[in-house]
């Protein structure tokens, strides 16, 4: 075992924040980024299209639907390929980062969307009806009835496709983008003897990191807590 080699200084700075001192930032630095952009956008626009996926009105629902079919089925390493490879055809310089941000945002936002479209409508009809009847309007009762119990219903789905799309963020070595998963190959293909070591590493802190990030969304499974929260927002 040659674990002090892997868990060298050198290795372990590369690992988290990449040759930052360079100028060139990498590793679990630039997967948390790519990770927290692209949940938060894809969670605004999941929201969007899952609300008119939810609509009555078929201008809405079929675009949406249309939407959330043609990106779920299409490998998200395609979409990485095209949001790399296609701009420049356009005359657009984008970087790999932003590439691999679009791609795995579209991706991921097409799921919220179905998430969302199932938590609106695991709200009960009779409290909607109820709202009416106390005479609140649509944009209250959206605000007020339906999306916090919406919300609440939906949090341990939007846990598992945050999780998901923090994993995700480890295809981003293929257009060669410095990620976690891209140093760690070359730490990899640099001591050519230690492969179990430096994949156990990876392994270790996309552990650690996601079950952080499960265990904070967790903490809005309490119902006394999501209400605070939510009144306070």
């Amino acid at each position: 075992m040659q674990w002090e080699q892997v868990w060298s200084s050198d290795n372990l700075f590369r690992l988290m924040v990449g040759n930052l001192l360079h100028g060139k930032p990498g590793g679990l630095l630039i997967t948390l980024a790519i990770a927290a952009i692209s949940i938060l956008l894809s969670t605004i626009l999941g929201a969007g299209v899952g609300v008119m996926r939810a609509s009555q009105a078929r201008w809405l629902s079929m675009p949406a639907f249309v939407y959330i079919q043609c990106l779920r089925n299409v490998p998200l390493v395609i979409l990485i390929f095209w949001a790399y490879f296609v701009p420049p055809y356009f005359k657009l310089e984008i970087s790999k980062f932003a590439s691999v941000t679009i791609a795995l945002t579209f991706f991921t936002s097409a799921y919220i969307a179905e998430v969302v479209r199932g938590g609106i409508l695991s709200v009960p009809p009779g409290h909607v009806e109820a709202a009416r009847a106390l005479a609140l309007g649509r944009v209250q009762i959206w605000l007020w009835i339906v999306l916090p119990q919406a919300f609440f219903n939906m949090i341990p789905a939007l846990t598992s496709r945050y999780i998901t799309a923090l994993k995700n963020t480890s295809l981003a070595f293929l257009i060669g983008l410095s990620d976690l998963t891209d140093i760690g190959k070359e730490i990899n293909a640099r001591l050519m003897t230690a492969p179990i070591e430096v994949y156990m590493t990876l392994l270790l802190i996309y552990f650690v990191v996601n079950r952080g990030l499960s265990s904070a969304m967790r903490r809005l499974e309490s119902r006394p807590r999501f209400n605070r929260l939510f009144l306070r927002i």
